[in-house]
């Protein structure tokens, strides 16, 4: 039996419900509970799920939330997951998008991003197939979650990759692109800090510019935000907009 064997997996705080039901149902799977800025749950180290319900999902077609969430998880994680939740004929018949354009976001989520697409009829279903993933992974393949030891035996370059997974919003993929480019984390910290993040005519960012602009997955969050962890300079609120003093 599966529940036999103890499991981990991080999940977003937000997920209340989700949290609350699979410590009742899989008492077996320990629940690392923190803020995730990228997905809803994570599995393994190249493994994470982004968990939509149906008007939920539909919603962030409209508002173009979906595809940039889906961007940055493909960007993080080797293998992303959709758990696509209760996208039944009541979200269909009750939203005011055609049909043809629900299949066609998921479609290009399939197909363009090569996303795994579960879908789920409920909250319960849908932890019954976390635990699967995740007994799966962590029992039948022995990966991890999110392991940060590094093994004696890395070479100088994996741990250039290692330090630069340290930050915010990034994953093993990401930070080998990042040190391909730049070579060191040193190298990478500056490209950081003299990457700008730029405003609409109303004052909401909208993108970035400088060195980091043609790296694939990397979002004006992603600037704001290790700018805040690696140099500590940040307006109370909202983005980074203050010059930081050189190194």
């Amino acid at each position: 039996m599966s529940q036999s064997k103890s499991l981990k997996v991080i999940i977003d705080n937000r997920e209340g419900k989700l949290i609350n039901l699979i410590e009742k149902k899989f008492p077996n799977i320990e629940i690392e509970v923190k803020q995730l800025d990228i997905a809803d749950i994570v599995i393994t180290e190249d493994i994470a799920i982004e968990r939509k319900e149906g008007f939920d999902f539909v919603s962030s077609i409209i508002d173009n939330r979906l595809f940039e969430q889906c961007l940055r998880l493909k960007e993080t994680y080797t293998t992303p997951i959709l758990i696509l939740e209760g996208l039944n004929d009541d979200v269909f018949e009750n939203t005011g998008m055609k049909i043809a354009s629900i299949y066609g976001a998921l479609a290009k989520i399939a197909y363009k991003l090569g996303f795994a697409i579960i879908p789920t009829r409920n909250l319960e279903d849908t932890a019954i197939v976390i635990e699967r993933i995740a007994y799966r992974e962590q029992v039948k393949d022995g990966a991890t979650v999110l392991s940060r030891k590094a093994p004696k035996s890395m070479s100088v370059e994996e741990r250039r990759s290692f330090i630069v997974e340290g930050f915010i919003d990034i994953g093993p993929k990401k930070a080998k692109s990042l040190i391909e480019k730049y070579e060191t984390p040193y190298q990478v910290f500056k490209a950081i800090k003299h990457t700008e993040i730029t405003f609409t005519k109303t004052g909401n960012p909208k993108g970035i510019d400088g060195p980091l602009k043609e790296i694939p997955g990397i979002s004006w969050k992603f600037v704001e935000k290790n700018k805040e962890m690696l140099f500590g300079k940040t307006k109370p609120k909202g983005p980074i907009q203050k010059k930081i003093d050189e190194i």
